[in-house]
């Protein structure tokens, strides 16, 4: 669902004033000193950094407001970074949450002020997410930050962090406004959920000393303290958290099979071996080449992108339905950080075609119609991810006359995929840490068992057609390809053939200035080619070009587009592709630790007889992950999938919510079995 934006105003002094609350989101002495006082030398910031025996350290905000506490704790944690190269701590995560974002205008109008976070402060302009409920992960490598902004309420959202048994925060901005106008943020709710969350010895700093505050922070377990106030106020609070998170365990269930820190941390000196070279295995590469670990990426033909991810061109754009649902949430923030993913590596230096000129769904038929409007009549979605728009705008947006309306997606548009694959392979290569074996096969894979590993550098075997392969952990990619490996027994896999054609640009064909989607879809023209498909057929796996499924396409194109006076010119000439995309039951992507086969699920079956979730075992350390069944969304969901990978391979915070995780978790298909009390058999 979409957020309600912040109502403001501002002071004589430049100082936001939100309307709702009648409250300032800064002092207006001083924002940065205040923040610089309040939040981190309350923290005993960054002597703590330096302290710090971990890669990477979290603050959790209640209250993104301006963004100034942020930007404040950026800037000095790179200045941390600069003044200790060497340190262990080289990653600054902030995770922050806001009811009311202020506009993007409001934000910079309320930033401008501050020239010394003049260059922070444009990029979180940059990278400033639409008003949509859930996780924006924004990347600041120029700070060495990543910040997670959740948009909701802070009592829902802190319970949709997925934690680990150790805790997640080291660290509380307990910000907001004050008590007094705000009560119905200042709950025990909220303190219980920062004890479920903060590391033994986390702190927190707050600018309020009121009662209220006091005593639920005490209660739920931290010892708090005062401290010199900012400007005009005499106190402060800080507080520290020293219980022993196991022996609070019970106190905070955890939904067991779901739960994703299973195994240790990856570590720089680790191998890991990523088992295919398409969309899935080179943002999995990227994403962990970043983080400093040594990876061997393993395709089993000559070139990259051999596969699904070998189409030319591939429309880029989210499905979305009318009423939310965790489907088309996660189709919705995928979409977004992906957007925002391949802006950042085009600004790293990545080349590769594409064009943002953004997709027209259009109202192709009576039903579809009735859908689109449904969509906008409910009002769920953001107007800068969707809207409607009517068959004038919708002609004047595609370069040519279309024969109706439409939903229009104006940051989407298409990209090559192969192209996309070797960018981000060669940006993944660039300090060293990448090794690409192509012409290679792996035909099966084993782990050690828990007791084996003992005293083993390597615990995954990988035997290939090279030769056996030992790597520390595995990461599968396998796509249409997973059948060689038999992952099968693990998910329920559907393979679904697609042939798409090119077919030749002519006449008013040349005019066509963004993505038309229909019950197919057609791109601009590229090297005076457009891309139209596709077809769809279930279970079959072979690749050969089929001249009847070209005149498929063909008609389905020119039936659809039938009002459109250009639709003869939809012609195939037999130059197409075809190729094999790997799905799942729930047309969702899976990402996490492979799954256990139903026959070692024993100890889940009391699911069945209504034994809750945190009261079965955890799912034991895997050494083996997978990233599959993105099936003919790649381009969507790859790079938010394979960021919650990495993330959890390497102990971080998972840039989502918990329920959207739990449905691209690869064990929700043997739990809902269990649930069920089905067998094997």
């Amino acid at each position: 669902m979409k957020t309600r934006h912040a109502k403001v105003h501002f002071n004589e002094q430049g100082t936001p004033i939100a309307d709702d609350f009648d409250d300032v989101y800064f002092s207006n002495d001083s924002g940065i000193d205040e923040t610089l006082h309040v939040f981190i030398a309350g923290n005993d910031l960054p002597q703590r950094w330096l302290e710090h025996n971990q890669k990477h350290f979290v603050i959790a905000e209640t209250g993104l407001g301006t963004g100034l506490n942020c930007l404040v704790a950026m800037q000095a944690f790179a200045h941390f970074r600069q003044q200790n190269p060497t340190h262990v701590l080289k990653q600054l995560f902030i995770l922050t949450t806001e009811m009311f974002p202020l506009t993007r205008e409001d934000l910079k109008q309320a930033l401008a002020r501050f020239e010394p976070l003049s260059e922070a402060a444009g990029l979180l302009a940059e990278q400033y997410p639409v008003n949509l409920d859930g996780c924006h992960r924004l990347c600041f490598d120029r700070y060495s930050t990543v910040l997670d902004i959740w948009l909701g309420d802070v009592h829902s959202l802190l319970g949709q962090w997925h934690c680990p048994a150790d805790g997640l925060v080291d660290a509380w901005f307990l910000d907001g406004f004050a008590p007094s106008k705000n009560p119905q943020m200042w709950t025990a709710a909220l303190f219980s959920q920062m004890a479920r969350l903060t590391r033994t010895g986390g702190t927190l700093a707050t600018f309020t000393v009121a009662g209220v505050v006091k005593r639920g922070l005490r209660e739920a377990g931290f010892t708090i303290s005062k401290r010199p106030g900012f400007g005009r106020k005499r106190d402060m609070l800080s507080g520290v958290y020293l219980h022993d998170k196991h022996s609070d365990s019970k106190a905070f269930p955890i939904e067991n099979p779901y739960y994703r820190y299973t195994q240790s941390a990856l570590q720089p000196t680790q191998q890991v071996a990523i088992v295919g070279g398409g969309l899935a295995g080179a943002t999995m590469a990227l994403a962990l080449t970043r983080r400093g670990l040594n990876v061997t990426l393993i395709t089993p033909k000559a070139e990259l992108a051999d596969g699904a991810s070998g189409n030319p061109q591939g429309g880029f754009y989210p499905q979305l339905h009318a009423q939310p649902s965790r489907p088309s949430n996660i189709q919705a923030h995928s979409f977004l950080f992906a957007r925002r993913y391949y802006q950042e590596i085009l600004d790293q230096g990545a080349t590769f075609a594409h064009d943002w000129c953004g997709v027209l769904l259009l109202d192709f038929n009576a039903n579809v119609a009735a859908r689109h409007q449904a969509l906008l009549h409910n009002g769920a979605w953001p107007s800068e991810l969707i809207s409607g728009v009517s068959q004038t705008q919708a002609s004047t947006i595609a370069g040519l006359p279309v024969p109706t309306g439409a939903l229009y997606c104006k940051s989407g548009g298409w990209l090559s995929p192969p192209e996309l694959v070797q960018a981000m392979v060669t940006l993944a290569s660039r300090e060293g840490r990448l090794t690409v074996m192509h012409d290679t096969r792996v035909t099966a894979i084993s782990q050690a068992n828990e007791h084996e590993q003992t005293g083993r550098a390597n615990h995954v075997t990988l035997t290939t057609n090279k030769g056996v392969i030992q790597v520390d952990h595995a990461i599968l990619c396998t796509g249409a390809d997973s059948h060689h490996l038999g992952l099968e027994r693990f998910l329920p896999l559907r393979a679904v053939r697609g042939q798409v054609e090119s077919i030749k640009s002519t006449g008013a064909l040349r005019s066509l200035q963004t993505v038309l989607c229909h019950k197919g879809y057609l791109t601009p023209a590229w090297h005076g080619r457009h891309a139209m498909g596709s077809t769809y057929v279930k279970g079959d796996t072979d690749t050969a070009v089929r001249p009847s499924e070209s005149t498929q396409n063909q008609q389905l194109h020119q039936l659809t587009l039938a009002h459109a006076d250009w639709h003869h010119l939809l012609r195939s000439d037999g130059t197409a592709r075809a190729a094999i995309r790997l799905g799942l039951p729930d047309h969702l992507p899976a990402a996490g630790a492979l799954p256990l086969p139903l026959d070692d699920c024993a100890r889940w079956h009391a699911l069945s007889k209504g034994v809750g979730l945190s009261k079965v075992p955890k799912p034991p350390a895997q050494a083996v992950h997978v990233l599959t069944g993105l099936g003919s969304r790649g381009l969507t969901t790859a790079p938010l999938m394979a960021e919650i990978l990495a993330s959890q391979l390497c102990g971080e915070p998972l840039p989502m919510a918990n329920e959207l995780l739990n449905s691209v978790n690869p064990q929700r298909f043997v739990v809902r079995q269990c649930i069920r009390s089905e067998s094997s058999a």
